[in-house]
């Protein structure tokens, strides 16, 4: 009997509730530059040509403290999109030197929502005014994307200057080189937030409403999660119940409802470049990962890219999207927009357009050939080869994407028929105890019930569980980038098929005596039910929350791993 272990295809499905680290924007507006009329000092922040240089020093014990910070599941997701998602990460104070400018007492902390969460090399939010009042050169905040779901490292650059050559207000972008207490931890991408700095450099007037979208979409039961950003203390919120109000009139009143609230022209170019640049995980895609801003000025919604690392992918979207390569419309607004035929044929022109005037190839080619010769020296000699691998993926997609798109908008106007995106709502299932004793080494074994053995009881559904014989495995997860550690307890149900319980770990904190609490980033519990006669494995559900105890454990071949494990059962909406 031999079971495989599709981790790889669940972390790309939950991930996707947010690429880029969701939890980043205008925590508190920039004062902006004082270096005098027309001059801009935080250009040379985000010089494209340019990798920034930044040291942090902090104690040991506040990185260890800092880079272990998670979410757990069960919070994340305990009161489904009725409020802004919690965000679980404190600042700690160090020194940071940025291209030779030394600042102390400067706050740092971790930042990420799911996908970019990581105990080695995490996401980094640097806010210089948390305990003195200091800018960097004009700044408060620097943001720094580990770029976990981008081997290429390029995407987010690319894709945030496609979306400014099409007109659409995005972030600057460039890379960064960043040692933290003198340990090099490699490239980040250098990503500006939308901030008031930014809404100024956009905008007529920057004292509007902005709202980061993290699962969240203008209708009913969806709009909690909105997260305002700006303006907290009046947090006047009528704008957006105006927009979910006239997003629900029939189709014959809705481009007089929308007309006084979005400006549905720019919004035409924002969801035709989100949809080029295959931006699944966005707002258009996914409900997810954007900002809307209430221009005071119009008095209409703009809307703001983010989160772009998952875009230039020829992958599909993992929550549908209809097929369709040239219109994607997991979200109210832009279904109800294409759902009429004069706001459809505006779609489909703007794509059109793009396609003539911003998707250049040899450009956007060229540009990543600069980035390659930029970026390559920074990243370990052992892993160019990759990188190398990783910026050709991203070329084919720049090479294939008009074809794909033509071949799309040939025949009769693209139909979508697939349900809008569903909440991201998980239930309480159930729950698991259990115990392993295995040799490290053994992961992936095809018979697992001779590599190790344990015990397992919990209930699912209601149903408790009949176990028959439980066996276990250890070892490198070789799966997983970065490398994790995986130790799996394996039951022989009394129906003849399988039970899996993987739990995926993050090797600095694997070691014997340790209690590892069971929150996502640092230890991953996933359970599986295999069919051994159809070799079908489906997902059940992930552990929410509960704790993974390590007795022995060991990575020499052949040492023991024992311990045990429990935890809540919680469904995947995915």
């Amino acid at each position: 009997m031999s079971f495989a272990r599709p981790l790889v295809a669940l972390l790309v499905t939950v991930t996707g509730l947010a690429a880029c680290g969701a939890d980043d924007a205008a925590d508190d507006p920039d004062a902006g530059p004082d270096a005098g009329p027309g001059v801009d000092p935080t250009e040379a922040v985000y010089d494209p040509t340019h990798v920034v240089q930044v040291d942090i020093e902090l104690p040991a014990a506040d990185w260890d403290a800092m880079r272990l910070q998670s979410r757990p599941l069960s919070t994340l997701f305990g009161n489904c999109l009725a409020q802004p998602f919690p965000d679980p990460f404190t600042y700690f104070s160090g020194t940071v030197t940025i291209d030779g400018q030394r600042l102390t007492q400067v706050g740092v902390r971790k930042k990420g929502f799911l996908g970019s969460l990581d105990a080695v090399k995490p996401s980094i939010k640097l806010k210089f005014d948390e305990y003195v009042e200091q800018r960097f050169v004009g700044m408060k905040t620097l943001t720094l994307n580990n770029a976990k779901q981008d081997p290429s490292f390029v995407r987010q650059c690319l894709s945030y200057r496609t979306f400014t050559a099409a007109g659409v207000p995005a972030a600057r972008c460039n890379f960064a080189h960043v040692r933290v207490n003198g340990t090099d931890l490699g490239l980040y991408v250098n990503v500006e937030a939308a901030n008031k700095n930014f809404l100024r450099r956009h905008y007529d007037d920057e004292d509007g409403n902005l709202y980061e979208g993290t699962l969240s979409d203008f209708r009913d039961g969806w709009t909690g999660t909105f997260e305002l950003k700006t303006n907290e203390t009046e947090n006047d919120r009528t704008d957006l119940e105006a927009l979910t109000t006239a997003l629900e009139v029939p189709d014959s009143q809705l481009l007089g409802a929308l007309g006084p609230l979005v400006d549905v022209d720019k919004f035409m170019t924002f969801w035709a470049t989100e949809t080029l640049v295959t931006h699944w995980d966005g707002y258009t895609g996914n409900a997810n990962n954007f900002y809307a801003y209430h221009d005071p000025t119009s008095g209409k919604f703009e809307f703001i890219p983010w989160g772009v690392d998952g875009t230039l992918t020829s992958a599909e979207n993992p929550f549908g999207g209809g097929g369709s390569a040239a219109v994607q419309a997991m979200s109210v607004l832009p279904r109800r927009l294409y759902s009429i035929i004069q706001t459809r044929d505006q779609y489909l022109a703007r794509m059109r357009a793009l396609l003539d005037d911003v998707w250049d190839e040899p450009a956007l080619l060229a540009e990543l050939d600069r980035m390659e010769t930029l970026i390559t020296p920074v990243v370990p000699s052992a892993d160019r080869a990759g990188l190398a691998a990783a910026l050709d993926e991203v070329r084919d997609v720049v090479m294939t994407r008009r074809a794909a798109i033509e071949a799309d908008l040939a025949g009769a106007p693209p139909v979508i028929t697939e349900p809008l995106r569903a909440a991201p709502c998980f239930e309480d299932i159930g729950d698991l105890n259990g115990t392993f004793s295995t040799r490290w080494g053994t992961a992936g074994a095809p018979d697992p019930f001779s590599t190790g053995t344990g015990t397992l009881t919990g209930t699912i559904s209601g149903v408790p569980l009949s176990v028959t014989a439980v066996g276990a495995t250890a070892g490198v997860d070789t799966d997983a980038m970065p490398v994790k550690y995986q130790i799996a307890a394996v039951a022989l149900l009394a129906d003849g098929t399988v039970g899996l319980v993987v739990f995926q770990i993050e090797p600095s904190v694997f070691g014997p005596n340790r209690d590892l609490p069971i929150d996502w980033s640092n230890v991953l519990g996933v359970v599986y039910h295999y069919t051994p006669s159809t070799s079908a494995f489906v997902l059940v559900g992930l552990i929410g929350s509960g704790t993974l105890h390590l007795g022995q454990a060991g990575t020499a071949a052949n040492a023991t791993i024992s311990g045990s494990f429990t935890g809540d059962l919680i469904s995947s909406p995915f």
